[in-house]
């Protein structure tokens, strides 16, 4: 019995592995046009899903080099196999395929910075600029 629910453990949490491993950054933009404070939806990160299988991304986060700027995905949100999501800076109204982070000012550096997607703090990707 011991082993049956052992095991049981070990293909649920491979399972949440892969469905975490076929999410990734797929698309960056921290430098808007113009006036980056002033342009706030014009820096944002793409994100998709490349799976078969849908993720439920309540509890990821997309951050900046060096945390100073955190934003968490919305408990309900979940991304279907095939789609993608974008993260805008500023605010808007949350869709399937567009998030808000609604920060008062740009949060991406233009002269080099880097995007960290996690998983319940595990790292699933990262991309720079």
């Amino acid at each position: 019995m011991k082993k049956m629910i052992v095991s049981l453990l070990v293909v649920i949490l491979a399972s949440i592995a892969s469905a975490s491993a076929s999410v990734s950054i797929s698309a960056i933009n921290f430098d808007a046009p113009g006036n980056d404070h002033n342009n706030l939806n014009g820096e944002w990160v793409k994100i998709t899903n490349y799976g078969s299988t849908s993720v439920m991304m309540g509890g990821w986060t997309l951050s900046d080099e060096g945390n100073k700027h955190i934003y968490q995905f919305p408990q309900s949100f979940g991304i279907d196999p095939g789609a993608s999501v974008t993260v805008y800076t500023g605010c808007g109204s949350n869709s399937a395929n567009a998030l808000y982070w609604c920060e008062p000012q740009a949060v991406w550096n233009n002269n080099g910075d880097v995007a960290t997607l996690k998983d319940n703090g595990n790292i699933v990707d990262q991309k720079s600029n």
